[in-house]
């Protein structure tokens, strides 16, 4: 069973079980998790992951359906519908090792990149207690965990599968009769929501709720945490409610942030400044509704063009505040590089949320421009950046030499 390539395929399902040893069409697709379809969340994390292939078991195409291949394939994935393990051998070659994933399972995108991570085939499972009763057992003590990494000779068993019968339920038997190795999970994947089976409406409710708390826990800064966190987890699930609501979500943030450039070279700095703390609200917004980043450091390209806008209003105003000389563009250089520079730097909690904070710096920007006008403000805020981090090295040397 071995083999070092990485699984470059998911085969996924949009069917379920009707207690008759047979699979149903699920219809219309559910839209209540994050905004999009279960299926469309699971290509999503998947391609994320690195997978860039998909395979659907479908018992009927609806337009639904149908959109969503388009939507992914505008992304640069492939979408293919299958019904029966003949459809799935001609998008497969002998040595493709495929991603197989039951119908309502949720994984985080962390669990997702560890398993890619082994080389060997694998069947994911999970002990047999009662808690874990959503999961299909395997044997008295044990259930399988929703996934499994097979290769092109399970698959090949299933070509004569009838089109009425489950295919990825079939393939865990083949996978089994294989003796596919088991890989057992921490039931803590379970406990914590990492692993989920979503049987009904509840459960989608309380997935919902745990994305988004952690989507808006992701964000760092005081101001991002304990000022503008509130009120996103009260607005991002209304625009989840409607798909123009996402949609905008994603282009507001750099259509502010051009806003402030104009602004910034208008000579209007205070009002600039305000644009700039909307847009950086804006993209707090967007990454909360629309990105699952689970703790990645990927840097999404909406954000950066933000930031470089941002950015670019900020020496605008000042180069403009100082009848074009470059005086305030000394500033806006330095505050720019010191707060780049400190989120890649080890610094206690306190220090973190005052530095990692653009929100924080936008805001005082406003009262500045207001008050002693733009330049000036970048030169205090320069000093307190300074001012931080020579406090938090000094505190931390002391509580070494403490230790010591």
């Amino acid at each position: 069973m071995r083999n070092s390539n990485i699984p470059t395929i998911a085969l996924l399902s949009v069917a379920y079980y009707n207690g008759s040893g047979q699979f149903a069409a699920t219809g219309a697709l559910r839209s209540d998790l994050a905004g999009v379809s279960l299926i469309e969340y699971q290509i999503m994390m998947l391609a994320r992951a690195g997978i860039p292939s998909f395979l659907i078991e479908v018992e009927n195409i609806d337009g639904a359906l149908i959109e969503l291949a388009d939507r992914c394939r505008l992304r640069k994935l492939t979408v293919d519908f299958v019904r029966t393990g003949a459809d799935i051998l001609r998008h497969i070659d002998t040595d493709d090792r495929i991603w197989v994933q039951s119908g309502q399972l949720y994984v985080q995108l962390g669990l997702i990149e560890t398993l890619l991570k082994f080389s060997d085939n694998f069947i994911a499972t999970i002990d047999g207690r009662d808690e874990n009763r959503a999961f299909e057992r395997i044997d008295i003590n044990t259930r399988w965990a929703g996934v499994s990494v097979v290769g092109y000779d399970a698959i090949a068993m299933l070509r004569d599968l009838p089109e009425d019968w489950s295919i990825i339920s079939s393939l865990l038997r083949q996978a089994l009769l294989a003796k596919v190795p088991f890989r057992p999970l921490s039931q803590q994947h379970v406990q914590n929501g990492t692993l989920t089976v979503l049987t009904g409406a509840q459960d989608f409710s309380e997935l919902n709720r745990q994305i988004l708390r952690r989507r808006v826990a992701s964000r760092a800064g005081f101001i991002e945490a304990h000022v503008l966190g509130p009120i996103l987890a009260r607005i991002v699930p209304l625009i989840w409610q409607s798909p123009a609501a996402v949609t905008a979500t994603k282009f507001a943030s750099p259509v502010i942030a051009l806003a402030a450039v104009a602004l910034g070279i208008g000579n209007l700095a205070t009002a600039a400044s305000g644009a700039a703390f909307l847009s950086i609200a804006a993209n707090a917004l967007r990454l909360a509704a629309t990105d699952d980043a689970d703790g990645s450091d990927h840097i999404q390209s909406l954000s950066v063009v933000t930031w470089a806008l941002i950015i670019l209003a900020m020496f605008g105003s000042a180069y403009v505040a100082t009848s074009y000389h470059d005086n305030g563009l000394f500033a806006a250089f330095a505050v720019a590089s010191l707060a780049y520079l400190a989120r890649k730097m080890a610094m206690p909690n306190w220090a973190k949320q005052l530095l990692h904070s653009p929100a924080a710096l936008a805001l005082l920007a406003i009262v500045g421009a207001a008050t002693v006008g733009i330049t000036s403000t970048l030169q205090w805020i320069m000093v307190l950046q300074f001012s931080i981090l020579l406090i938090a090295n000094i505190k931390r040397d002391t509580d070494g030499n403490a230790s010591n």
